[in-house]
This record gives structure tokens, C-alpha cells and sequence, in this order.
């Protein structure tokens, strides 16, 4: 094809018009995707190591938060490791943000959660160090990390359900089978806790897919989601424990969550949740 001087700026000038109307419509309608992936290209080069424990990164102000982080890190991992019985198969990398601004650039999906692992690095804010204990917090993120380590970024996502992402995490950060040894699951649990659940009203938690549901329309953590998805992890692996141990193993060589489930307990996610609801209703002396 042949193109006078004239007739090409004007292709040119077209071709970037039709460029720059592409990325605007993208950025409305697909605003996570534009972050996601600036996300993803964001340089950490600016981070410093932590001298006493090279897993660690931290922006020039947050030393302080960084030496919190390498006092409890070798415990975490050996916490996570222990309960999952399963190795982390890349090395830890923790980020430690200077500012709540700071961790949003590189974490998404919400501006007010504390703790979060993407793009294979785990990223603290500020906040993370004035609300739970940073033990637990690092429990559950090395739990993602984990599983991050074995299936990498897109498997890990595709092939575990949200649900059993978080709750594993939590069932991992509440200590794994020691929460519930010598308890009910049902005593564990509140009032709201158990009405939210057998209402109904968390039923969205165990289909999607979707991440952003694992925060609320202010962008913080759900806690009843978390909470309840956590105990019912514990529900299932108090069901049995072999059988539990079993379907992590499979899980972390990229079976998909429904097929390793069928294939350890020989149940769907469907008939947990009904055995779970049956036994929350008995407990509470409620009927079916």
C-alpha cells in the first residue's frame, strides 16, 4: 500500500486517535485490569534490604516496621510450612510500604487493606503494624505466598477458589488444628456469625471468583466472610484430617479445587456447605 505525505499523517493521526479512545474505554470499564497491570510494572528498586534478614525490603522511613517484620518472619514460616506441611519453593520477599499511598500503588484492589501478596511479593503497609498482631497477619499472607510459590500467579488464582484462598489463610493464622482441638466449631462462632451464614447472606462468598469481593464497598477486609470461610476450612479439615492434608498436596501440584476436593473427600463444595449448615442449624437448636 502506498501513501502520499498528506494521507499518511492522516493515518497516523487517525490510527492514534483510535489508540487513545481504546485506552480510555478500557479504563472505564476495566479500571482493576489498568491498575492491575500498572501494578505489576511498578519499581520496587527504590526499596532498601534489611541488613539482618535480606527477605526483607523497606522504604527509607519504614525501617522501624521493617525490624518488627524480622522478628516474627522465621516464626511465620515455620508456621505456615508446619501446619501446610508443604515447603516454600521460591524465597520470601516482603515489602514493607512507608505509606498507606505507597502500598495502594502496588496493591489494587483496595486502599485499606493492611496486607496483601502480588506479582510474587508481599507487601505491607503502615497499618499493618497498629491493628493485629503482625504474627498473625504474616501467617495468613505467607499463606498465599505459598501457594504462589508452587502454582504462580495466574494458577494459584484460577484454580483455587477465592473462598479456600482466604480461608485457608485464616485457618493457617488461627493456628491451624490446635484452634479447634477440644471445641466446637460452633462455640468459635457469635451469634451474627452463624445468623449472617445460614441467612444466606454469605452465599456470594463460596461462588466467586472474583477478588474484589474479598473487601466491602469501603475497601476493607469483609471479616464475616473471612471469619466464617476460615471456620469452615477448620469444619472441613476436623471432618478429617488425612483426608485435608491430602487435598493441600494436591492442590499445590495444580489439581483444580473441585476435582482434588472429589477426589480426596469425594464432595463437592456443595454438599460441605450443606453438612456445615446442618450442623451450625443443629447446634443452634434450630430446625433444617
Amino acid at each position: 500500500m502506498r501513501f502520499n505525505g498528506i494521507n499518511f499523517k492522516k493515518y497516523i493521526i487517525v490510527l492514534l486517535a483510535i489508540s487513545v479512545i481504546f485506552i480510555v474505554v478500557i479504563a472505564i470499564i476495566q479500571p482493576v485490569l489498568i491498575k492491575a497491570v500498572w501494578a505489576k510494572y511498578k519499581s520496587t528498586d527504590h526499596f532498601l534490604t534489611l541488613q539482618i534478614d535480606r527477605r526483607i525490603r523497606y522504604e527509607a522511613s519504614a525501617e522501624s516496621n521493617a525490624f518488627r517484620v524480622s522478628k516474627a518472619l522465621s516464626e511465620s514460616q515455620y508456621v505456615v510450612e508446619h501446619v501446610l506441611k508443604a515447603k516454600f519453593r521460591k524465597p520470601i520477599a516482603v515489602y514493607v510500604c512507608a505509606s498507606q499511598n505507597s502500598f495502594n500503588e502496588y496493591v489494587f484492589l483496595s486502599k485499606n487493606v493492611v496486607g496483601a501478596v502480588y506479582w510474587g511479593k508481599l507487601f505491607l503497609s503502615p497499618n499493618a503494624f497498629h491493628s493485629s498482631s503482625i504474627g498473625r497477619l504474616l501467617n495468613h499472607e505467607l499463606t498465599h505466598y505459598l501457594f504462589y510459590t508452587h502454582l504462580g500467579d495466574k494458577a494459584h488464582v484460577e484454580k483455587v477458589p477465592l473462598w479456600f484462598r482466604e480461608g485457608v489463610a485464616e485457618f493457617v493464622a488461627n493456628g491451624g488444628q490446635d484452634y479447634t482441638k477440644g471445641k466446637e466449631i460452633f462455640e468459635l462462632m457469635n451469634e451474627n456469625e452463624v445468623n449472617t451464614y445460614l441467612s444466606g447472606e454469605l452465599n456470594y462468598w463460596f461462588l466467586s471468583q472474583d477478588a474484589s469481593d474479598a473487601v466491602t464497598k469501603n475497601g476493607v477486609v469483609n471479616r464475616v466472610s473471612y471469619r466464617v470461610g476460615g471456620l469452615f476450612v477448620h469444619f472441613i479439615y476436623d471432618l478429617s484430617p488425612k483426608q485435608f492434608n491430602e487435598l493441600i498436596q494436591l492442590l499445590l501440584t495444580g489439581i483444580e479445587f473441585s476435582d482434588a476436593l472429589q477426589s480426596t473427600y469425594e464432595k463437592s463444595t456443595h454438599s460441605l456447605l450443606k453438612e456445615f449448615s446442618h450442623y451450625l442449624t443443629q447446634e443452634s437448636g434450630l430446625s433444617d
